[in-house]
């Protein structure tokens, strides 16, 4: 993983220019991974703590978006984009939305991609931080491997988390893939920023490297 670059919420730019905005994608290997609730965690950390200004893109078909703005906007209902504290988030988003975004002053542009099977991969590879999400339950991790195994082939430009699944089963992953599978901390509330989350953001972001 490439350096997390700290730069973005340092007020004003003597040349009045826009700098472009950190573009992170998650995809999830398999239904069910956690990449939605991964999203907004990844909003929260920066947006939060990191004071970055931030937007979270939902370019699959799920229309969690749809719910989310339901339960938590203090808006009307319909608006695109909807604040959810400090962070914009902008559903049935597509390459327009993403060029709107790359011009609108934004820090960091997450991307919730849904899963590798929906025709989103050659968007995902255009980010810059890319994200897979798998899980080692029984049922999920086949996906998982058959993904990673793809990484080995070629020269892999991805950082792998997983949120579900046993450490001993993690562990013997890593040794098998001989590369970090990283564990996303349990977490019950997306929105809310623990000082698990942050020790965790801080290793993915500054700790891991490629």
């Amino acid at each position: 993983m490439k350096k997390f670059a700290k730069r973005g919420w340092k007020l004003g730019n003597p040349f009045g220019k826009v700098q472009p905005p950190e573009l992170i994608g998650i995809i999830g290997t398999g239904r069910g991974t956690g990449v939605t609730h991964f999203s907004v965690m990844t909003a929260g950390y920066l947006s939060g703590v990191m004071r970055m200004r931030c937007a979270v893109l939902e370019w699959n078909h799920h229309e969690s978006f749809s719910c989310m703005e339901a339960a938590c906007s203090s808006g009307k209902n319909g608006e695109n984009p909807f604040r959810v504290l400090e962070t914009d988030y902008f559903g049935k988003a597509g390459i327009d939305t993403l060029l709107l975004c790359k011009k609108s002053g934004y820090h960091a542009v997450i991307v919730d991609y849904g899963t590798v099977k929906e025709g989103n991969l050659e968007e995902f590879f255009r980010c810059s931080r890319q994200l897979v999400i798998g899980s080692l339950s029984e049922w999920q991790i086949g996906e998982f491997l058959e993904f990673e195994k793809k990484g080995i082939k070629t020269e892999k430009s991805w950082d792998s988390l997983v949120s579900f699944g046993s450490e001993e089963a993690r562990t013997s992953l890593e040794k098998r893939l001989k590369d970090p599978v990283i564990r996303i901390p349990f977490s019950i509330d997306p929105f809310s920023v623990t000082a698990e989350t942050m020790s965790f953001y801080e290793q993915l972001f500054y700790k891991y490297k490629r």
